[in-house]
């Protein structure tokens, strides 16, 4: 039976197949294609960024030695990845002025490097913690990803709100003291209202949340409107793939935010249960594997890339249910996003790599009766 680094590869693969054919069926009523190419050269940066992916998630164990890893996860290739992450977000609040940036003709949201940047500054932070974690003890660590979290929400409000969560949930597991848990969902509370009352679009989106079949006049309420139109219609079996009447232009997120009502038009109830079922086995399977790491900072960032797989799952299936507003917040491995692909591919390897068998204690020698 496979164990779970290979489930954790199994399970991300099928995700990934999965994800970059959605990507040429739903991104070609949003961007120019050739419709008469074949299915999976019709966007072919798509297909070059899930094969580098495949390759960073089949390459883990000859890659890198585990001892290696070991090496790299220390507070200055942490402080390195934080400060290219930054300059990113910079280049997008003062030279773009947008959440997405073009660098050697790669287009990419300046927030996503972040998004693993912060894991990895939790596993060198938590790493040298004795026992159980004390919040009071890591004062830099949530500065620095508080005002992290503060610039990216400038553009994007949603990868913002993902870093903090994953921050706060990762102290508790660590085993910071529950009695902290108001206070970590208050300063959320409070983050998240601020943010929201600073740009005019986040209030109407969050008006036209509490009451989409009113505002379908307005574009955001006529995106959530088609999204549960489209999970409504897909019944059972669906209408089959690339056969859905939204992936043919009439829900203009479908690549992203609403990805979730596109499987659920073409593949119904059992295409949708299959993908969340895949989805719960490569979060479960990394789970494991991140408790394998003997290295704690490898721990401690694989169980942060976990619970950030986890919260990117359950909010963008809760956006496209209307159980949230919308968020911009993509579906690991399914959403169309290249460059996100990437990033945690190379995550994911690093956890597999840090949890290799040559980490693990050797078997103790029996001796023959």
């Amino acid at each position: 039976m496979p164990r779970s680094r290979e489930l954790v590869v199994i399970f991300s693969l099928l995700l990934l197949t999965f994800g970059v054919g959605l990507a040429q069926l739903t991104a070609s009523t949003n961007a120019p294609s050739d419709g008469e190419a074949s299915l999976l050269t019709r966007h072919p940066e798509f297909l070059h960024a899930g094969i580098a992916a495949c390759c960073l998630l089949v390459g883990w164990s000859t890659t890198l030695s585990s001892r290696m890893v070991d090496r790299l996860l220390n507070k200055q290739v942490a402080g390195l990845v934080l400060v290219v992450g930054l300059g990113l977000l910079g280049l997008s609040l003062f030279v773009a002025n947008e959440r997405w940036i073009t660098l050697g003709g790669v287009q990419f949201q300046a927030s996503e490097p972040l998004k693993f940047a912060i894991p990895l500054l939790c596993g060198v932070c938590l790493a040298r913690a004795d026992g159980k974690v004390k919040i009071r003890e890591h004062p830099f660590l949530l500065l620095i990803t508080a005002g992290v979290a503060g610039a990216i929400a400038i553009h994007d409000l949603g990868s913002a709100a993902l870093v903090l969560g994953t921050l706060i949930m990762l102290l508790f597991v660590a085993g910071a003291d529950w009695r902290w848990l108001p206070a970590g969902i208050i300063t959320l509370g409070l983050f998240g209202g601020l943010y929201i009352g600073m740009e005019e679009y986040r209030i109407r989106r969050l008006n036209v949340w509490l009451a989409p079949w009113g505002h379908t006049d307005k574009d955001e309420g006529a995106h959530l409107t088609e999204s549960l139109r489209a999970i409504h219609q897909g019944g059972l079996e669906g209408a089959g793939m690339g056969q859905g009447l939204r992936s043919q232009g009439y829900l203009l997120v479908d690549e992203s935010d609403f990805v979730f009502a596109i499987l659920a038009e073409e593949t119904g109830v059992l295409g949708t249960g299959l993908v969340l079922a895949t989805f719960a086995g490569l979060i479960f399977s990394l789970w494991r594997v991140a408790w394998q790491c003997p290295n704690l900072a490898a721990r401690w960032f694989g169980v942060a890339v976990t619970i950030t797989v986890a919260m990117q799952t359950a909010i963008n299936v809760w956006v496209a249910t209307g159980l949230l507003p919308t968020k911009g917040i993509a579906l690991p491995f399914i959403s169309r996003a290249g460059t996100g692909w990437i990033l945690l591919a190379g995550a994911i390897m690093v956890a597999l790599m840090a949890s290799h068998p040559n980490h693990e204690p050797e078997p103790p020698l029996t001796t023959d009766r």
